[in-house]
């Protein structure tokens, strides 16, 4: 038999199980709700990935071989024809970079600025063992500013064109005749150029920005015999060291066994 004890246990039990479950119920749907209020609210968009630094560096083989040597050049002015005289020393930079398709000199005596750009291409023939220089223009007129005053300026112009062709036809035929003492021939002897239709040497390509020389008052001279034999002297001694790096690994001053 149950005692009244019993009787109010058990009541009590079957009074809370509809609670508890009515309490599970409603914090189930709280749940569903909040999920659902969730999922319909706007998200924030995505943040953009930051891009992944990549530094390239390029080989050296790749680059082309680069020189820079900077000369002193004398200049006298020439006053009323006695040179007696003031003289100028004007420093002349000389850059070279020597690339497999390409050689270029800058020279310069105008604070860095290139002046005009020339290009020399050179062809051999070997049916009558002749060399031809093609001399031409890319940037510029050939002429400095002022190039056409003392009187004559037509003149005077086309002089100083005719000098800036010579200058790079110069260098062209030094470069020329190194190119075929390294081969084991002689200055003279012509190599006939690759047989994909390259010449004997890669197109040469030369920046001048040169002063008037002062020693002429009528404006015609560009620069002195001396001064253009000084400057193209070093030009080519340049071209020689960078050859000698870009085809020796650098080995520059490396004496071998006797």
């Amino acid at each position: 038999p149950y005692t009244p004890h019993d009787m109010t246990m058990s009541a009590t039990t079957a009074t809370d199980e509809p609670t508890q479950q009515i309490s599970e119920t409603m914090e189930n749907e709280c749940i569903i709700t909040e999920l659902n209020e969730s999922a319909t609210a706007p998200q924030p968009p995505p943040q953009p990935t930051p891009p992944t630094k990549v530094s390239y560096r390029p080989k050296a083989s790749s680059l082309p071989t680069s020189l820079v040597r900077t000369i002193q050049i004398t200049d006298h002015d020439d006053n009323d024809g006695q040179n007696t005289t003031n003289t100028n020393t004007i420093p002349t930079t000389i850059i070279l970079q020597i690339f497999s398709d390409r050689i270029f000199l800058s020279i310069t005596q105008l604070n860095g600025k290139m002046g005009s750009l020339l290009v020399c291409n050179v062809e051999e023939s070997i049916i009558d063992n002749s060399t031809t220089y093609h001399v031409s223009t890319l940037l510029g007129t050939g002429t400095s500013r002022g190039g056409g005053g003392g009187g004559g300026g037509g003149s005077n112009a086309e002089r100083e064109v005719s000098f800036r062709e010579v200058f790079v036809r110069r260098l062209a035929e030094r470069i020329t005749k190194h190119a075929r003492v390294m081969a084991g021939l002689s200055e003279e002897t012509i190599l006939g150029g690759a047989e994909d239709g390259r010449g004997v040497i890669p197109p040469l390509v030369v920046g001048l920005g040169l002063k008037r020389s002062k020693g002429n008052k009528g404006g015609g001279m560009v620069m002195t015999v001396d001064n253009f034999n000084v400057v193209v002297d070093a030009a080519i001694g340049l071209y020689e060291e960078g050859w000698r790096i870009c085809h020796c690994g650098g080995l520059v001053g490396m004496e071998g066994p006797d």
